[in-house]
């Protein structure tokens, strides 16, 4: 677990994530805040899996099975957020519901989508802003997190990199296309200073500004994706971390190693980057077919 994460900072954002990115109804969302800050009251950093337990056994006397049930959810939902987000390196919380399900296979966009999504020239100045987003979101599989903590100072353009601050806000160096960087450009010579000088304080080098020239949200982040989402007519993986999937499967399905893959997402384990094996079934058919004898 990373050094000095405040449970109810990252309850926030989960309960975020719940009704802004999952669109989970307000009812949901409301059970959802109930069950998690009685579960860490007294825990200023987030528990362990023997607190989880714990906490879980002294609902047995009180609660209806179906209340624990909820509880033990929230929780599930809760740690595989923080897993997702970098902040815990493992899923305390693997397993709670019973026996362990079927991984679902993350939802990425096709390349063809992709394509739709980028390939847009804006007819506004926050649009430019916009399209710089989404190309950095596709280009380097930043969680949305990292793309809201980004500085001016981040893109080492010399290199072709991109510098992140994942979970415990540990550093990577992730590379970033061409593309991707004149857009970032762009939006630097172009919009950032406008929208800085908006600002009633100083947002100093944070890269992506609003309209008035605070730092970006993962809100506003969400809507930015989604909006661009429909205006391309796609229907399906509408979020930024569909985009992060799409990175990766896209990768992965191209024949990149599994190494590099985790460097360049951040995961601490490979066996979190593993999911994306089994993304291309269609690309495993096809070199069945070509390589074996009788395929």
């Amino acid at each position: 677990m990373a050094s000095g994460t405040r449970s109810q900072q990252t309850l926030a954002d989960f309960l975020v994530y719940l009704g802004v990115e999952l669109q989970v109804s307000p009812h949901t969302v409301a059970a959802y805040r109930s069950d998690l800050q009685r579960f860490l009251v007294g825990h200023p950093e987030i528990p362990d899996r023997q607190a989880i337990d714990r906490h879980l056994s002294s609902l047995l006397s009180s609660h209806a099975p179906a209340s624990i049930a909820r509880a033990a959810a929230a929780i599930r939902g809760y740690y595989r957020f923080l897993h997702a987000e970098g902040l815990a390196e493992d899923d305390l919380a693997e397993g709670l519901l019973g026996p362990k399900l079927e991984r679902k296979l993350p939802k990425a966009l096709s390349r063809k989508a992709m394509a739709r999504l980028l390939d847009h020239e804006p007819e506004h100045p926050l649009g430019v802003r916009d399209q710089a987003i989404l190309q950095v979101l596709y280009a380097t599989g930043c969680r949305v997190s990292e793309v809201t903590g980004l500085r001016t100072t981040s893109v080492i353009r010399d290199h072709r990199l991109l510098r992140a601050f994942g979970k415990g806000n540990k550093e990577r160096l992730v590379p970033i296309a061409d593309v991707a960087l004149r857009w970032i450009e762009r939006y630097l010579n172009e919009v950032r200073p406008s929208l800085r000088d908006r600002a009633a304080k100083d947002p100093g080098d944070v890269l992506f500004l609003s309209r008035t020239g605070r730092p970006l949200d993962r809100v506003r982040i969400f809507q930015v994706v989604r909006a661009a989402c429909a205006r391309c007519g796609l229907a399906v993986a509408c979020s930024p971390h569909a985009l992060r999937h799409s990175f990766a499967t896209h990768l992965v399905a191209g024949g990149a190693d599994l190494r590099s893959v985790q460097e360049m997402l951040g995961h601490a384990s490979l066996q979190t980057t593993q999911i994306y094996t089994h993304v291309d079934h269609e690309r495993l058919r096809s070199v069945h077919q070509r390589l074996h004898p009788r395929g």
